[in-house]
């Protein structure tokens, strides 16, 4: 077991808010693998690991800066912001064991009095496609067969492991061509039968930009002199099941080593592969996406739609999942599309007096009642609900 330095944690300091706040305690562990004996490096992995997860699980934002010299931390500047402050961050203990090393965090944790949005939210569940590749030459580096499917699985296995506004329809096999097929002539919105025929809210579509690696020299028996520099680039762009508009797009960067041989298979869905550098560095990438899609959906609305109607009943494509309750009630908003110069259709809602009970509920679906007959005679399949 190694420790930092003669003590057991690292504290850092941390401005606080004026007012009294809830506080508690939270724990983070992370690990990293050691790599050409660079203790310092692993270590700043491992923090900066635990310090993700930390965010995660808590809804909280850090940005850190750390420097180190002779394999301690010498600098450090965190800036906290938005659903909680941190007073505090303890490094409460550091060990290696083979070629790992493994770091335990403690967080001090007020709760931000400036939260706007109330906790348990509803969920959206959110369509994710098979990733698009810009270049797909740049799969021979690493034989990268799958590749595609295995980013689009590793972005849905952080939403559903993290997000607070979300969960996944995950389609890693289906490819979308959003440049061609999928959008209209302004080429903002996808057609709405997409969430339609998958009951999803929101449809998000990655595209990987850049794997382009460095050119090195190799030694004869195919091992490089120096592992080079590989790029990930990708941009995620997220839409409105409904409208089909655009919500949200992001484009994220990172470069890491190909610790790989010149001419090795690699499978993207190895353990082997999510090891290494530059599967570490990309499953950061799906955390901070994680982080700024809840950034995104928080506040907003979730919108169901009315999938089926008989007499005084309705079926929502909302269910357990999502967050409803038996008992709950919905305001039901009229739907019509109007053609706009162009002639495409666009959505238009209506409010109207009709409000359902939710009775029954299943995984995504729920069965209402309507409360006012009166009120309810033009409610049809389509219209929106809003949980009030």
């Amino acid at each position: 077991m190694h420790i930092l330095r003669s003590a057991s944690y690292i504290m850092w300091s941390l401005a606080l808010l004026a007012m009294p706040a809830k506080a508690e305690w939270v724990e983070a562990s992370g690990e990293a693998l050691i790599s050409n004996s660079n203790i310092a490096q692993a270590r700043e992995e491992a923090i900066n690991q635990a310090i993700s997860y930390a965010t995660l699980s808590t809804g909280i934002q850090i940005s850190s800066q750390q420097q180190t010299s002779n394999g301690n931390l010498t600098q450090n500047n965190f800036a906290i912001n938005r659903y909680a402050q941190a007073i505090s961050i303890q490094l409460v203990s550091e060990r290696i064991q083979g070629n790992k090393i493994y770091v335990s965090l403690r967080l001090d944790l007020n709760d931000d009095p400036t939260q706007q949005c109330p906790t348990g939210q509803l969920k959206a569940a959110i369509l994710i496609p098979q990733a698009q590749i810009k270049d797909r030459a740049q799969l021979r580096y690493g034989q990268l067969s799958g590749f595609e499917e295995a980013i689009s699985e590793k972005l849905a296995n952080s939403i559903d492991g993290y997000s607070s506004t979300s969960f996944t329809h995950l389609h890693a096999t289906e490819r979308l061509d959003i440049n061609q097929e999928l959008t209209d002539v302004r080429g903002y919105r996808l057609p709405s039968w997409l969430s339609e025929i998958t009951d999803s809210q929101y449809i998000l579509f990655p595209q990987v930009i850049n794997i382009s690696t460095e050119s090195v020299q190799s030694t004869f028996m195919g091992w490089w002199d120096e592992a080079p520099q590989r790029q990930f680039q990708f941009k995620l762009a997220l839409y409105h099941g409904i409208s089909g508009e655009a919500v949200w797009s992001k484009t994220y960067s990172t470069s890491a080593p190909w610790e790989f041989e010149e001419q090795a298979i690699v499978s993207p869905n190895s353990d082997q592969f999510w090891r290494s550098a530059y599967g570490r560095n990309i499953n950061q990438l799906m955390q901070e996406a994680t982080r700024d899609l809840d950034n995104t959906l928080n506040c907003r609305p979730l919108l169901g739609q009315v999938v089926s109607r008989q007499a005084d009943r309705i079926i929502l494509n909302l269910g357990r999942k999502h967050g409803i309750r038996v008992g709950d009630k919905f305001q039901v908003v009229l739907q019509q599309n109007l053609p706009d110069r162009l002639n495409e259709m666009r959505a238009v809602a209506t409010k109207s007096r009709a409000t359902v009970k939710i009775e029954q509920v299943s995984e995504e679906s729920a069965t209402a009642v309507l409360v006012d007959q009166n009120a309810a005679y033009n409610v049809q399949i389509n219209d929106i609900a809003l949980k009030i």
